[in-house]
């Protein structure tokens, strides 16, 4: 076994990898060449500091993405190839980009896992791994029947007074940073806004759902009323990727009906 920075990889290898390893997960999940440059670009996952392990026959086996920003870094998907896995590869991959986020300057490193999967857990336990929250991943299929009273706002105003209110850290696929590499990337945003300070939200358009990018809001009545107004855009329903647990968005998705794709626990190990 060889470990190489995923920058020596052909990037259809990587993709391959990617969906191999990912083809029986819990949720199974498969991109294209372009979906994977999409999230590496939004994501500021750095290939040159992200690792594949290599077979003795040269065939990719495991990856473990590393992205930083800062003094923080994030493991933006790691896994291993059915045919190599109990041999310790994805764990060498893992060892090596946390080396790397500490010669980077990085503090700390957090990562995502669903809940469920008590395999990958151990294994991010046994290397330092604490539990910080659970994030929860939401979906509403059709519009709240209350008329919210929530008004279109401007997106870059929304997000500052979010930025300034929100009650804790975005996660990472939802942050600033993330935010505005997509938009820099053509995608669209939009947001509404309460009076008296009670609230904003930033969503993504979408060809489907909107998908919801940040929220914060006085109370659980004032992130009902936002996300209402989010889901009554084109017929209906929205998606919020990892929302955080026992924040008034998340009560708020309940209270309106929306169903839990999945629950996630976030992790974060110091350096």
């Amino acid at each position: 076994m060889k470990l190489v920075p995923a920058a020596e990889v052909d990037l259809d290898g990587i993709v391959e990898l990617f969906n191999a390893a990912y083809s029986d997960y819990v949720v199974p999940m498969r991109l294209d060449r372009g979906a994977l440059e999409f999230t590496l670009g939004v994501c500021d996952i750095d290939l040159g500091c992200s690792r594949v392990a290599l077979a003795d026959d040269g065939e990719p086996a495991a990856f473990s993405f590393l992205a930083l920003r800062g003094d923080e870094g994030w493991i933006g998907g790691m896994g291993t190839a059915p045919a190599h896995r109990r041999q310790g590869v994805g764990e060498a991959a893992l060892r090596a980009v946390l080396g790397e986020a500490r010669a980077r300057g990085a503090d700390s490193v957090r990562l995502e896992v669903i809940a469920e999967n008590t395999g990958a857990r151990a294994l991010y336990e046994k290397l330092g791994f604490g539990y910080e929250r659970e994030l929860v991943v939401w979906t509403l299929d059709s519009a709240p029947e209350a008329t919210p009273t929530a008004e279109p706002a401007d997106p870059d105003e929304a997000a500052a007074w979010i930025a300034a209110h929100r009650p804790s850290a975005e996660p990472w696929q939802r942050a600033d940073e993330t935010r505005e590499h997509m938009r820099e990337r053509g995608l669209e945003f939009g947001a509404f806004a309460l009076g008296d300070d009670a609230g904003a939200v930033v969503y993504q358009r979408s060809a489907d759902v909107p998908r919801v990018a940040q929220i914060a809001a006085r109370d659980e009545d004032a992130a009902a009323d936002l996300l209402a107004a989010v889901a009554f855009l084109g017929g209906g329903g929205f998606r919020f990727l990892n929302a955080p647990a026992g924040e008034p968005a998340s009560a708020a998705c309940e209270r309106l009906g929306a169903r839990v794709e999945v629950r996630q626990h976030e992790l974060r190990v110091s350096l």
